[in-house]
């Protein structure tokens, strides 16, 4: 039997892996800053690196990890991560010391929102129609473009380069189109961007998957009738399901069979680890691709991995993936089904921690994002919340039913006021005597 050597980096992401089942023929050492590991149970060697504030390229954590590596060259070597800051330093030293796992070509084709789904297109998987736009904002010409390559409008747009919920467009209509790129010009300077066909009537899910269990778990929003971004972007509440194994082939039909004809067009080859899935769900007929992630995306979404717990652990289940330990039988099938709702911020003052009350479900547990007092700007993303709400209940019916009147009956109350009246004062209290000339003399 083979010895592996698990090494597990972690830099911001608290862990405890108390349930992780790990043999004698394997050893696993964790490399991260003091008081990030939780709990030491299963590992043999806890390096503990304190890098400095500046060091923003994680190179004490790398260097150690670099020094393990050359030690352990006669055992199975593997690098674990689960933060996305650490991923490409980590793949490229895989590169480097020729250890098993995703390498930089990969990651690329992984993150990039344009490879990730030409590549599985060109192997048949249902993907949303795309095309890009680059240069000068040329709107006469690029609704053109939009019209022959995704069929017209509604469209979603948005940069190629990293951005925020509210630089992403979704536009109706022609003149949308124009005046969105007006405003875009004025306010960004974005060189590239990616339009993609505009789908509802669905649910935006993640799933999770491994080489040897194939799917474990599945989140998925709760509302079919808007997308997540409209929703942060009106600053309307909404949510997230998560599913086991069973009550995913049970609620979403399709599913499983959809992740292996993606992992056998995408990794012919196979991989080793823990992915997720991104695609869109109208029914057992319609799935489509949307990309991959290597963790989960949101803090929303390890949050309600979390509601899962001791049923599952997905970072126990991605360590166990990369040796030689079976798949275990009764994987993340609790009786339960759970829901996180996010209630978005908005530009304002928070005046009053609403009491929401506890409804049907038998476990209902509120978290405030934001204090009473607090100055809040606009939610850009998922994480962005004034409240956040999980729910768990043996009856799904009910659990969506509570989901349904918490989201239409709880009132949040900002003062929306404050902040654009303390501008207009501070302008009237500027006078013409303030505006003192001033220059810089030499001798």
């Amino acid at each position: 039997m083979q010895n592996y050597t698990i090494i597990l980096v972690l830099w911001k992401y608290k862990l405890g892996l108390r349930e992780l089942r790990k043999p004698s023929h394997v050893r696993l050492f964790v490399v991260a800053p003091p008081r990030i590991l939780q709990d030491e149970s299963n590992v043999d060697v806890y390096y503990q690196v304190e890098p400095p504030m500046a060091d923003l390229n994680n190179s004490q954590l790398l260097e150690k990890v670099r020094e393990l590596c050359s030690i352990y060259t006669s055992s199975q070597l593997r690098l674990v991560v689960f933060e996305r800051k650490l991923q490409r330093p980590i793949a490229q030293l895989r590169k480097e010391l020729n250890i098993e796992g995703f390498l930089p070509d990969q990651l690329d084709i992984l993150f990039s929102v344009r490879d990730a789904i030409s590549n599985p297109r060109r192997n048949g998987l249902a993907t949303l129609r795309q095309c890009s736009l680059s240069g000068t904002p040329q709107p006469e010409q690029w609704m053109e473009a939009v019209k022959a390559q995704i069929g017209g409008f509604p469209a979603i747009v948005e940069p190629i380069k990293p951005h925020t919920a509210n630089s992403i467009g979704i536009i109706r209509n022609e003149l949308e189109f124009k005046s969105w790129f007006r405003r875009q010009s004025k306010a960004h300077r974005f060189e590239e961007y990616l339009v993609t066909e505009y789908i509802d009537d669905g649910r935006e899910f993640s799933l999770l998957c491994t080489s040897k269990n194939g799917i474990i778990g599945c989140i998925s929003s709760l509302e079919s009738h808007r997308l997540v971004i409209e929703s942060i972007q009106s600053q309307k509440p909404f949510g997230f399901e998560f599913f086991s194994v069973q009550q995913t082939r049970d609620i979403l039909p399709g599913l499983e069979s959809f992740a292996v004809q993606v992992m056998r067009s995408v990794f012919p080859r196979g991989y080793s680890g823990i992915l997720f899935i991104k695609g869109f769900y109208k029914n057992h007929n319609d799935i489509f691709f949307l990309g991959f992630s290597l963790e989960p995306e949101w803090d929303t979404f390890r949050q309600l991995l979390s509601i899962m717990k001791p049923f599952f652990f997905w970072e126990c289940l991605a360590i166990e993936n990369l040796y030689d330990q079976e798949p275990a039988n009764d994987l993340a099938e609790s009786k339960k089904y759970n829901a996180i709702l996010n209630f978005p911020s908005s530009e304002g003052i928070l005046i009053h921690q609403t009491t929401i009350h506890k409804r049907s479900c038998q476990e209902m547990r509120v978290a405030w994002r934001a204090s009473e007092g607090q100055e809040m700007s606009d939610s850009d993303s998922i994480d962005d919340n004034v409240v956040q709400i999980y729910l768990s209940c043996t009856n799904r019916e009910r659990l969506l039913e509570d989901c349904s009147t918490i989201l239409d009956q709880t009132d949040i109350t900002i003062d929306k006021n404050v902040l654009s009246e303390r501008q207009n004062v501070a302008k009237r209290n500027l006078t013409v005597k303030e505006l003192i000339r001033s220059c810089t003399t030499t001798d």
